[in-house]
C-alpha cells in the first residue's frame, strides 16, 4: 500500500497532474496491453480475498490503462526506431 501513497503523493507534487500521469506513470505501468492483462490478472490472484483493496487497485489502474491506451508502441514501431537506430551506426 505504501507504494500507491508514494504515486498519489507524486502525481500531487507534478507541476502537471495529467501530464505526469499520462507520460510519466501509465506508461511506465503499461507499456503495452498484454503488460495491463499481466498486472490484473496478479493483482487478482494475490488481492482476490480481500474485494475491498482489489476494487480499488482495479479502478486505479484501468484509469492509468485508459490512460496510456492511445500511447502503446506497437510491435512496427519497435522495428522500425530498431531499423533506424541500427543503420545510423
Amino acid at each position: 500500500m505504501q507504494s500507491y501513497k508514494e504515486r498519489i503523493k507524486k502525481i500531487r507534487q507534478a507541476e502537471d497532474p495529467e501530464e505526469y500521469v499520462l507520460k510519466e506513470l501509465a506508461l511506465t505501468i503499461f507499456p503495452n496491453e498484454n503488460k495491463y492483462k499481466s498486472i490484473m490478472n496478479d493483482y487478482k490472484d494475490w488481492y482476490g480475498k480481500d474485494p475491498k483493496i482489489l476494487n480499488s487497485i482495479m479502478e486505479l489502474y484501468k484509469l492509468y490503462y485508459k490512460l496510456a491506451k492511445d500511447y502503446f508502441i506497437t510491435d512496427k514501431q519497435v522495428d522500425k526506431e530498431t531499423e533506424d537506430f541500427l543503420s545510423s551506426l
